[in-house]
C-alpha cells in the first residue's frame, strides 16, 4: 500500500468543518491532490470552494456543495461528512494533521519516481547519460513540487 494516513486525512477535514482557522491554516499546507482517498479530494475541494467564497464550510453546507455537484453520494454521503466531523480529535491540531498528510504525499511521489526510474533502467532504451539524466529531473521534481508547495498563496487557491 502506498504511503498515506488515513485518520490525518479525515482529521484535517474535520478539523476543516470545524473551524475557519483551521481552514485558513490547512490551506498553506495542503493541496487537494495530496489526499490519498479521491474522495477526500473532493471533500477538501468543496471546503476551499465554499471558504474562498466566505460561505461558511460545515457539515450542512459541504453536503449541499456536494450535492449540487452530484458527487455527495461518491464521497460517502451525508453520514460520512457527520463522522469526519464527529471523529476529529480537536480543530485546534489540524495544520499538524495536514503535515502529516503533505509528508505521505511526497512520499507517494518519491515512490512513483522510483517506480518510473527502475523502469528506465529495466528497458534501458537510449543512452545511459539520458536515463540518468531523465532519472535526476524525476527525483528532482518531486523535491521542486515540495518546495513550491511550501509558497502557495490564498490567491491562488
Amino acid at each position: 500500500m502506498p504511503p498515506q494516513d488515513m485518520v490525518a486525512e479525515q482529521s484535517v477535514l474535520g478539523g476543516m468543518m470545524l473551524s475557519k482557522d483551521a481552514i485558513a491554516d490547512v490551506v498553506e499546507i495542503l493541496r487537494g491532490t495530496d489526499f490519498y482517498r479521491p474522495a477526500h479530494e473532493m471533500i477538501y475541494d468543496a471546503i476551499i470552494d465554499l471558504y474562498g467564497r466566505g460561505e461558511p464550510a460545515d457539515v450542512v453546507t459541504i453536503s449541499d456543495h456536494l450535492t449540487k455537484r452530484q458527487e455527495l453520494q461518491r464521497v460517502g454521503g451525508p453520514a460520512y461528512l457527520h463522522n469526519l466531523a464527529q471523529s476529529v480529535p480537536t480543530a485546534a491540531n489540524a495544520a499538524f494533521y495536514a503535515e502529516i498528510v503533505r509528508e505521505r504525499a511526497i512520499l507517494r511521489r518519491l515512490v512513483e519516481a522510483g517506480t518510473k526510474i527502475v523502469q528506465l533502467g529495466h528497458t534501458a532504451d537510449g543512452e545511459v547519460e539520458g536515463i540518468v539524466n531523465q532519472a535526476q529531473s524525476d527525483i528532482y521534481n518531486v523535491a521542486e513540487n515540495r518546495q513550491s508547495e511550501d509558497y502557495v498563496s490564498l490567491s491562488e487557491v
